[in-house]
């Protein structure tokens, strides 16, 4: 797979984000573009619907007009002059041919097609304009003008002018229903895109974004746990893992001990070497540690030339044998510096963890540690166990346990009992 960078991965996110936008002012305008005509065909719609009623409204205020009624005139022309200012604009609608939308050439093929709405309507307009213009009082005698408008009035109000009508409601209704219908489509559209976008997001920006956090909270780990210059565990998670070690041996019931290790005149390699060379002896006995310890084994560098193993099911007398074996086989590598040998030793202290304190690995390592001491004092480059009588820490400060006196010093340099 190939490596994903930084900039390529910011260069997705911001594309998708782009897209994102753009899709949302799309959206917007869409939107706004069909409230726009469903808003123009619901006043085509109402005014259509107003011109119906006001057809019947003023045929039968018409008919009281011809009775006498004088009072209904007033009514007749408001009626009227609604009816011709929405016809107006009915007209103006249906006579736009550029930019002109479905409807309103569906409207023009009304209004001036076959059915000749806009004729149907201006003669009916005609008609109730002449009822009206007719002076007060001059319906008696119905003359034969007067029976023609009222005749004609009502035979449009109830026949081919209301059916015409009628139809351009239908048509602003239906095509109100189409652009519902393509609202839905475009909206499902858009939705479809952005579920392909933040699925993009999800598969190419987040994955391998969260793939590298991982990376890199995994290594911040890792080198929060481990050594910089040897790789082995460091003190803070020896005795991390130590205590869930000794937990585990605590439940089962197994032995297992501690040894600690230390480099014998590890400050005159530094100071007549130089501490590049010191560094070589680190990274070459904690590569011997590795390789004399089992799978199981926890080893680490818990000090400047400090080291710690934890020995699983091991007892005492098995881990006096494997810090012999480690002892010894430190003492014969071949160590150099500046194509001079070195003489590289260890001194081990060895401690059985116990498994009744409930302070297990730090019992255990100031145990180790008093060993230590005194192999130190025995001559290095030996081994030294614990078991016997209770004796004093040498270091109160680091808060260990007493210990008990230990048996013989084991090793190279070891001349019998301290």
């Amino acid at each position: 797979m190939s490596q994903v960078t930084p900039r390529s991965l910011t260069l997705r996110y911001v594309v998708a984000l782009g897209l994102i936008a753009l899709l949302s002012i799309v959206s917007h305008f869409v939107l706004t573009e069909t409230l726009r005509a469903n808003e123009g065909a619901a006043a085509i719609i109402n005014m259509s619907g107003r011109q119906r009623m006001l057809s019947q409204r003023i045929s039968a205020l018409a008919d009281d007009l011809h009775r006498g009624d004088e009072e209904v005139r007033e009514p007749l022309e408001t009626a009227v002059r609604q009816f011709a200012d929405a016809h107006r604009e009915l007209v103006r609608l249906a006579s736009r041919k550029e930019g002109a939308s479905v409807a309103e050439r569906r409207l023009h093929d009304v209004y001036y097609g076959p059915a000749e709405i806009d004729r149907l309507a201006r003669r009916f307009l005609d008609a109730a304009e002449a009822e009206i213009a007719l002076p007060r009082g001059g319906h008696g005698a119905a003359a034969a003008d007067e029976i023609g408008n009222l005749r004609t009035l009502s035979v449009l109000s109830r026949g081919p002018l209301l059916g015409g009508l009628e139809e351009v409601v239908a048509i602003h209704q239906s095509v109100s229903e189409l652009r519902a219908q393509q609202m839905e489509r475009i909206q499902w559209g858009i939705l479809a895109i952005v579920l392909l976008t933040l699925t993009f997001e999800a598969l190419f920006i987040f994955r391998p974004m969260v793939r590298r956090i991982s990376v890199y909270v995994g290594q911040l780990l890792d080198l929060a746990d481990h050594d910089y210059l040897t790789g082995m565990l460091n003190r803070r998670a020896f005795t991390a893992r130590a205590e869930t070690e000794i937990q585990r041996a605590r439940r089962h019931d197994r032995a297992m001990s501690l040894l600690l290790l230390d480099v014998d005149h590890f400050k005159q390699v530094n100071d007549v070497h130089g501490h590049l060379a010191g560094d070589e002896v680190l990274c070459g006995i904690a590569q011997i540690l590795d390789m004399q310890g089992r799978r199981e084994d926890l080893v680490g560098r818990i000090g400047g030339e400090e080291f710690a193993i934890l020995l699983p099911e091991t007892s005492l007398a098995g881990a006096i044998d494997v810090a012999e074996r480690v002892r010894e086989a430190v003492a014969g590598e071949p160590f150099t510096a500046g194509g001079k040998a070195l003489s590289v030793t260890l001194s081990v202290g060895v401690a059985e963890v116990d498994r009744t304190s409930p302070r297990g690995v730090v019992t255990a390592m100031g145990r180790a540690d008093q060993m230590l001491y005194r192999a130190k004092n025995a001559g290095r480059n030996c081994v030294r166990p614990f078991r016997g009588a209770i004796l004093p820490l040498r270091n109160a400060a680091k808060g260990l346990e007493p210990v008990l006196a230990a048996p013989p010093v084991l090793g190279a340099s070891a001349e019998g009992p301290v």
